[in-house]
């Protein structure tokens, strides 16, 4: 549901954000929220074209969050695409590739395994890396996690569709790497593979994890499902053969496991991604999902990630992470979008939006006055990982997504 143009972007100046000082970022003008928000984004960005997930450091307890995540490094560029920067967010994929080529003989030792992989063995790419040498940080938390190669199959293919050369020029061994991924994918058995998932916990088979990698898989597949999102043909299949029976797996798998994130989560915030950004699912599923978390993870200050949530728990209560007010908005931008090109059979449009914005509306009601996306609120108050990358990044997306589809909208204005 990506859109194909998005507007330059802003002049991104210091000077204009230092002036903006004193002011309470929601009572800004959009251009300028959108300039202060880049900014604090763009102030996580690292030399080698990496994010750190926030510059918490430690010094108060837990983990320390000024390193990279992958997932988080490849979800916190995708604002760079919504205003236009494509060269940042393809330098941020090629880290991403130099990283899984300095680690490749783990993915070609999970290759040629068929039982489970553990958290921290062999065989298994990490999540976290040090922002500058890129070695593995090592905790013992889950570190198998399937989504994270398939949002890479998934945005990789989309940006070659694009136009856009993020394979580099060394296309060849780049090309050896993905399939070397595939086999790894294969190998496990993805559509029915135990894994720790976008939260880090587990292992279970994850309908996110799942939906990821069959994202990802049918982008190189290339069989037509994405087609429309594309002005012109690019047979990116003919470089990575991905057989169409793992394709089928993936899906009925996936359909077995619906609505239900896991065998122990009925429901959980991450199922957005089926929507935004993979939209691997059908209008029936999409709108069961946005049911079933609306109805049962939104609260005051953000959304809680699944029932039972242990982490920043206070008093009982889930953690609420306004990142799900952020993803909520871009979906309904991205379903008006959908809407408005099928001539509003389906929904109107116009609800679509409201919705989009109410979502918006509540991201900023709770953002920090200079503009930053918390990661968490327990008890009331934000937590130490402030912004957190791809919060920060999903708000921009949001603002851009949703002026997109107001664009579209007869006699609306940006607001």
């Amino acid at each position: 549901m990506d859109s194909q143009r998005h507007d330059k972007p802003y002049p991104i100046s210091v000077a204009q954000a230092r002036r903006q000082k004193g002011r309470v970022f929601r009572e800004l003008p959009p251009r300028d929220k959108l300039l202060i928000a880049y900014k604090h984004l763009e102030d996580l960005r690292q030399l080698n074209g990496g994010y750190i997930a926030s510059e918490y450091a430690g010094d108060k307890g837990g983990d320390k969050y000024n390193v990279f995540w992958l997932r988080d490094v490849m979800y916190a560029t995708y604002a760079n695409e919504y205003v236009g920067s494509y060269d940042r967010m393809i330098e941020s994929y090629r880290l991403i590739i130099r990283i899984f080529q300095k680690y490749r003989h783990k993915i070609t030792n999970g290759a040629r395994k068929r039982s489970y992989l553990g958290s921290c063995t062999n065989e298994v790419i990490h999540a976290r890396f040090h922002p500058v040498t890129l070695d593995e940080i090592t905790s013992e938390w889950g570190h198998h996690q399937l989504d994270i190669f398939g949002l890479f199959l998934y945005k990789t293919g989309d940006l070659i569709k694009k136009g856009h050369n993020v394979i580099g020029t060394d296309q060849a061994e780049t090309l050896v790497l993905l399939r070397d991924i595939v086999l790894y994918l294969t190998t496990v058995r993805w559509h029915s593979h135990p894994d720790f998932g976008v939260w880090e916990e587990g292992p279970e088979t994850h309908s996110s994890s799942i939906g990821a990698v069959l994202a990802g898989l049918t982008m190189w597949h290339d069989d037509g499902y994405y087609h429309s999102k594309y002005h012109t043909s690019s047979p990116i299949y003919s470089h990575l053969p991905v057989p169409e029976e793992f394709l089928e797996a993936g899906r009925d798998a996936l359909n077995r496991l619906l609505p239900a994130e896991s065998a122990g989560r009925p429901y959980d915030l991450v199922q957005l991604s089926l929507i935004w950004p993979y939209s691997i699912v059908s209008d029936g599923q999409a709108a069961q999902i946005l049911a079933n978390i609306e109805t049962n993870l939104v609260r005051e200050k953000g959304v809680v990630r699944y029932p039972g949530d242990l982490y920043f728990c206070a008093n009982g209560k889930e953690a609420e992470w306004p990142l799900g007010f952020a993803w909520l908005s871009i979906v309904y931008s991205k379903l008006a979008l959908k809407s408005l090109r099928m001539g509003g059979l389906l929904q109107s449009p116009e609800a679509l939006v409201e919705k989009s914005e109410e979502y918006l509306r509540r991201v900023e009601a709770v953002m920090t006055d200079d503009g930053r996306v918390p990661e968490l609120y327990t008890g009331g108050e934000a937590n130490w990982n402030l912004p957190l990358a791809w919060a920060q990044s999903f708000y921009v997306v949001a603002r851009q997504s949703l002026a997109r589809a107001r664009e579209k909208m007869p006699g609306r204005r940006p607001a």
